[in-house]
């Protein structure tokens, strides 16, 4: 009895052993077929809303949430370019080659420092399986599989892939060889400190030995690398840490047959921020189809003046039609990533419509409430872009509190006539109007308007906080309107910010 006990148990241990190498073998082998691109996003509280796009040459594949995962398989070998959309101005790109048989970790997030404040990064694979294995880091075990259509595939620049792969530097007795992926070239520059460094190895013997060295100093090792075939037998990737100027990237190869060494030069320049933030100002005036502003062009330059002598890189647009301040607003927010605060001023014909407020550029020509949403600027929208940078303080100035310039619509919305409405201010932000919700300014009479005006005699008193500034502005022009016209804003900032600090 004892022995048959003593059998079962020795059965059931050998056959636990058994699925347990059986499951390490699944979870770190993977078929030869296809590649593995594991894309995951850590959890994160800054942007955690915002549900990112993954797109795979320009194709959508999948979706991203906070603390999400996803495994993209893909079947065919070559180059990929993967891109991860946060909103229609927000992405990131990275590309790189990919090998049947072989799994690559890509990792997702806000302000990694890796360029920007959207984070999309091919990890290294130590790295990367560490933070993908990391259970804290994620909402659900489960990773949401994706599979790339083999006869249409994404993975379509092979012979551009083969050429820098098949690339391997000459070494003589068949000493182990080395071909760059990035970077591609012996001398490369970037402005981005953190550097993806990728090689394809191949060698004669059936493993070899890499180290690799930054600027003399090593940074890895890695010992007895299989190697399966001579087309890239290893895909090594490895993000360094660039120091700023010249920097050597070393990598010295050896096996059975000798060594072999590589080298590659990398100058990183940091981008400068000499500004203290980036102002857009925009005064629309002559209208085509309903009333001119008189104003309103004085007042954008008055203040992209006060605010380039304040030390802010400014853009002065001026009588944009549709197309000129779409693509505007569009450089503008493009611009505004190498920023950490971000100012915005309007001077022209606004509207409120379906309790939002727009912008009209001055080729409008508005017969119908519903065509207000296509020919028009929603500044609601322009403020969530805003907001996605991730600035320390963003400020969003309106002088466009007037009356409805197109009198033959708002007969379908009851309100559509009265100013502007209110507007909630995304975390870090403010925004100024130049009266009350649902009320009207005047375009004024002087060379400015009354609202500006004010602004400008303000705007230059040392350390003085945003909103100090801003009561002060609406005791001036409710004193010059006698309560006609009453300024507003609505603030959810984060920090202190001055217009003029004690210290710039």
């Amino acid at each position: 009895m004892k022995l048959s006990v003593f059998k079962l148990f020795s059965s059931l241990a050998i056959l636990i052993i058994l699925t347990a190498l059986n499951y390490a073998s699944n979870t770190n082998v993977i078929e030869e077929a296809y590649a593995e691109l594991h894309i995951f996003r850590p959890k994160q509280y800054q942007g955690g809303a915002i549900v990112f796009t993954v797109l795979a040459d320009n194709k959508p594949i999948a979706t991203l949430k906070n603390g999400s995962k996803l495994i993209y398989r893909v079947y065919n070998e070559g180059s990929i370019d993967l891109q991860l959309k946060a909103s229609v101005f927000t992405s990131k790109n990275v590309n790189f080659g990919v090998v049947k048989g072989k799994k690559y970790f890509i990792k997702a997030a806000y302000g990694d420092g890796f360029g920007s404040n959207l984070s999309f990064v091919l990890m290294d694979e130590t790295e990367g399986k560490a933070l993908l294995d990391n259970k804290f880091n994620f909402v659900s075990k489960k990773s949401k599989l994706v599979k790339d259509d083999s006869t249409n595939s994404v993975v379509k620049d092979l012979d551009y892939f083969l050429s820098r792969t098949l690339n391997f530097e000459e070494q003589k007795a068949d000493k182990p060889d080395l071909a760059w992926l990035n970077p591609e070239k012996p001398y490369e520059k970037t402005d981005i400190s953190k550097y993806s460094l990728q090689v394809c190895l191949s060698s004669e013997a059936e493993v070899a030995n890499l180290s690799l060295y930054l600027n003399e100093k090593e940074i890895d090792h890695l010992n007895d690398i299989k190697l399966i075939d001579k087309k890239c037998a290893y895909n090594y990737i490895r993000n360094v840490d660039l120091g700023e100027g010249e920097n050597t990237i070393k990598i010295i190869l050896s096996d059975a047959n000798g060594s072999s060494t590589f080298l590659r030069k990398i100058i990183y320049k940091p981008k400068k921020k000499s500004y203290r933030g980036l102002a857009l100002l925009i005064g629309n005036s002559k209208y085509l189809h309903t009333t001119n502003l008189e104003n309103t062009i004085n007042d954008a330059t008055a203040m992209s003046e006060a605010l380039d002598a304040l030390g802010f890189e400014v853009i002065l647009a001026k009588d944009l039609s549709k197309e000129e301040m779409k693509k505007t607003l569009g450089f503008y927010l493009e611009k505004l990533r190498d920023y950490n605060t971000g100012i915005f001023f309007y001077a022209g014909h606004g509207i409120q419509y379906d309790g939002k407020n727009y912008m009209i550029p001055i080729d409008a020509k508005l017969e119908a409430n519903k065509e207000i949403e296509t020919n028009c600027f929603d500044t609601g929208r322009l403020l969530a872009n805003m907001s996605l940078m991730e600035l320390n303080t963003s400020v969003m100035i309106l002088d466009a509190c007037r009356n409805n310039p197109f009198k033959n619509i708002g007969h379908e919305v009851s309100d559509i006539n009265s100013g502007l409405t209110g507007t909630d201010a995304p975390a870090g932000s403010l925004v100024a109007f130049a009266t009350a919700p649902g009320k009207t300014a005047s375009d004024g009479n002087d060379k400015n308007g009354l609202y500006t005006q004010e602004i400008l005699n303000t705007i230059y008193k040392q350390d003085l906080k945003v909103e100090e500034l801003f009561k002060r502005v609406r005791v001036s022009v409710m004193s010059k309107s006698k309560n006609r016209q009453i300024p507003w804003e609505t603030s959810s900032l984060i920090n202190d910010f001055y217009f003029n600090p004690a210290t710039m």
